[in-house]
């Protein structure tokens, strides 16, 4: 029996053992995957998960910057830990693209706006450097300059046309919600809410800024950043389309 689970606050909601459960009976492997609903010190908890035969970790809210220290070599997002805790890495950004390539959305080609920049956002951005153009915005204008001046790749937000908008935004006040009505969408541009099971989804959908069928939550996502870490863990890609379907109509 492998030990596993995630760690984050307030994540009672989380999908995660569902997902890495129906995984592991894809290849008769035994596992114990629980949710760790912890307030602080996520690093102690960390050191004594492993010290106590812990096999793999998750990492989510509002811990993934906190072990930028202990895996300096690594992005300062991290969402897995593998190798009895010796390893780090961050599945999101691999998590995204490999649910815009299994819905055909080409991201290389297209102008692309990243609003939020928490700890998901990391990971996408390293993700989709090399696509056409990356354009970036957030609430904070200090923290959107500090990320302008490391990654000289990346573009700050002036109004251009987009085709793909990913929203990594927990939250959608007033403000933030004229903001996104005010953007230059394509008729044909995407939304994807990073988000599942959150009050964003809703109200993405009843703001109508794409498609009915161009708009998507993180359901994808999740399942796709999980299946990267299941690799990581046991050496093994489970099948995600059948999971996918499953919660989309679950939530």
């Amino acid at each position: 029996m492998y030990k596993l689970g995630i760690i984050g606050k307030g994540i009672s909601y989380s999908l995660s053992p569902l997902i890495h459960q129906n995984f592991a009976k894809q290849f008769d492997i035994e596992v114990d995957y629980q949710i760790y609903d912890i307030k602080d010190d996520p690093v102690a908890f960390v050191e004594e998960f492993f010290a106590n035969n812990g096999y793999g970790l998750n990492i989510t809210k509002p811990y993934k910057e906190a072990f930028s220290d202990k895996f300096p070599d690594t992005a300062k997002s991290i969402n897995c830990l593998y190798e009895n805790g010796n390893k780090a890495a961050s599945t999101d950004g691999l998590g995204l693209t490999k649910d815009l390539d299994s819905k055909e959305i080409d991201y290389l080609d297209m102008n692309i706006l990243v609003y939020g920049l928490g700890g998901a956002s990391k990971s996408i951005l390293n993700s989709i450097k090399n696509s056409k153009n990356v354009f970036i915005a957030n609430r904070s204008e200090e923290k959107l300059k500090n990320v302008l001046m490391k990654e000289k790749k990346l573009k700050k937000y002036d109004g251009q046309s987009l085709d793909l908008i990913i929203s990594c935004t927990q939250g959608l006040d007033l403000n933030t919600i004229k903001y996104f009505e005010h953007l230059n969408i394509k008729d044909d541009a995407v939304l994807y809410d990073i988000n599942y099971s959150n009050q964003t989804n809703a109200l993405f959908s009843e703001l109508s800024l794409v498609k009915e069928s161009n708009y998507y939550d993180g359901v994808g996502m999740l399942v796709e950043q999980a299946a990267a870490c299941f690799y990581l863990w046991f050496g093994k890609s489970p099948e995600v389309e059948g999971m996918k379907k499953e919660l989309n109509e679950r939530i």
